[in-house]
């Protein structure tokens, strides 16, 4: 099974001089994870739940710091030609819940998270009908 068969699902992106505290309104909207971090159409970071935390844990001040200075700039990404078996090891392997999906050109088209994954693999780890 690829990435392109999981259920669509839009990637929630922020200008990277969005705020922290709109950076968080947006995720508890949307009920998201991470946030992309997209600039002049390109991608150039993500935003997790982690780091959100992580920011507040560290005293910033959500109303004054940006989504640039929070983010994991330049993230691993996944194409949506990829084996979802590949994204779990990957996703794995960094220690991260959430990748961005980008297209041939690079364009972000989606956000694929670990829990998108555990909705498709079955208990013995191989990808139903693929």
């Amino acid at each position: 099974m690829k990435v392109r068969d999981l259920p669509p699902r839009p990637p929630l992106t922020v200008d990277p001089k969005a705020t922290l505290a709109e950076v968080a309104r947006r995720m508890r909207t949307e009920d998201a994870g991470s946030v992309a971090v997209v600039s002049s159409g390109r991608l150039v970071g993500i935003i997790t739940e982690r780091d959100v935390v992580g920011a507040i844990a560290d005293g910033i001040d959500p109303r004054e710091a940006t989504a640039d200075v929070v983010m994991s700039g330049e993230p691993a990404t996944v194409g949506e030609e990829d084996d979802l078996r590949l994204v779990a090891v990957r996703m794995m392997a960094l220690g991260i819940r959430h990748l961005p999906v980008v297209d041939q050109g690079g364009a972000i088209v989606g956000l694929i998270s670990a829990r998108d994954l555990v909705a498709v693999l079955d208990s013995d780890g191989d990808a139903r009908g693929g």
